[in-house]
């Protein structure tokens, strides 16, 4: 009786030690399916960018990009024209910047402008603490000491000029503040995380493209504007619109201000 006694205990014992290695063998598996079913996921999470033409419906490409990638594609050309860059909204008043991460479904727009001869002349006017710019008073000091040089072969306009911290100022093509170019039009605001310049105050409720620019560092800049005349527009739903003072509601989704910088 003894000996039957403990040859069933030691069948139980076996058998739960039998289950228990069962267990484990299943539990094991179904984390590994998680894993790789995680990690799958995570590979293949992608968002779709769509390139549009100028014209906003065309669709040029579709890029997948990995998640938390830049994207890369290969400037689209056009006959007679020249690829300005990729924008955010069909209106191309704002440029995608390339160095960004992708981190959701978009939509890009691209840019072109087709070459014409810039006749017009640029001059800085503004008003502050530095010589030239109190001397300017928003115009009312006006002419050749105040002109930028025009490239003889590109639509290409420099100056230089010293500026002081809280200066203000604009490029314009008269005394009338005709095709004026403000805070928007700069290429950036800020070099290797120190800011130069900030938007300050415009002329009634102007385009954030005319807003004034407000030095925040003395010193030595040059500035170049580059223009696409052939691509000016105006801004005719302004109450103030007139054919007769159009110029200055003149506006450009591709004009720039570059600029470098010099202590002194």
């Amino acid at each position: 009786m003894k000996r039957k006694v403990v040859l069933g205990v030691l069948m139980m014992m076996t058998l739960t030690v039998s289950v228990a290695f069962c267990g484990c063998g299943a539990s094991t598996g179904e984390v590994e399916g998680a894993v790789t079913e995680n990690a799958t996921e995570e590979t293949t999470n992608a968002h779709t960018v769509t390139l549009y033409d100028t014209d906003g419906t065309t669709v040029l490409d579709e890029v997948s990009v990995a998640e938390g990638e830049p994207l890369t594609v290969a400037d689209p050309t056009k006959e007679g024209y020249t690829f300005e860059g990729w924008f955010v909204s069909p209106e191309l008043n704002r440029r995608y910047d390339m160095t960004k991460n992708v981190t959701k479904d978009m939509e890009l727009y691209a840019g072109f402008s087709e070459y014409q001869e810039d006749e017009r002349s640029f001059y800085i006017v503004g008003a502050g603490e530095s010589d030239i710019m109190a001397a300017s008073n928003w115009g009312a000091d006006f002419g050749d000491a105040y002109a930028m040089t025009k490239s003889e072969d590109a639509n290409e306009y420099t100056l230089t000029v010293d500026l002081s911290e809280g200066d203000q100022f604009q490029l314009v093509a008269s005394s009338s503040w005709e095709d004026q170019r403000g805070f928007g039009y700069l290429t950036t605001d800020s070099l290797d995380g120190t800011f130069y310049f900030k938007s300050a105050s415009g002329l009634g409720d102007a385009s954030p493209k005319k807003t004034n620019i407000e030095v925040l560092k003395t010193g030595t800049y040059t500035f170049t504007l580059t223009t696409h005349p052939a691509e000016d527009y105006y801004d005719t739903e302004d109450e103030y619109y007139t054919e007769e003072t159009k110029e200055n509601f003149n506006l450009n989704p591709y004009d720039t201000i570059s600029w470098t910088y010099e202590a002194n």
